[in-house]
């Protein structure tokens, strides 16, 4: 009898347990959707550059740029945080990975293509060092010619 109430209870537990696992889950669903909105926001706003544009379609002052360079970290987090959940309910690897392909895929993608975005300022620094060191030859070659004279 005892064993008997204390099924019925672990069941109602278990029960409440998923309820509240599906409302964070939306949570972090609606959280990670205004987040990457923002983050595209942003790229609309200072990578239009990117996307062959002249000028900027949303006109947010570049105060506002580290922001959105910065959202990338907390989708991160939140993405991985939403497969984790996903993983804890499914519990089977295979289900997992088959049901949550395109999740897992977007999760790996980000870090990628944030790579790309610091290759990118790499190469405008070493653009820029190059530009520099053209200039320190072209000083010290008109300064040996004034000397010459």
């Amino acid at each position: 009898m005892f064993s008997d109430t204390l099924i019925v209870v672990f069941h109602k537990f278990n029960t409440v347990i998923n309820s509240v696992d599906d409302v964070n889950s939306k949570i972090l669903d609606l959280m990670i959707l205004v987040l990457t909105s923002l983050f595209f926001i942003g790229l609309l706003a200072f990578e239009y550059h990117t996307f062959g544009l002249e000028n900027s379609i949303l006109p947010i002052p570049d105060t506002f740029k580290e922001f959105f360079e910065f959202l990338i970290w907390p989708i991160l987090v939140l993405l991985t945080l939403d497969l984790v959940f996903k993983y804890r309910k499914i519990k089977n690897s295979k289900k997992f990975v088959k049901k949550h392909w395109i999740d897992i895929l977007m999760l790996a993608l980000i870090p990628i293509f944030s790579i790309f975005k610091f290759l990118k300022i790499g190469l405008n620094v070493i653009k820029q060092l190059k530009t520099i060191k053209m200039g320190a030859k072209i000083f010290h070659k008109t300064k040996k010619i004034s000397k010459q004279k």
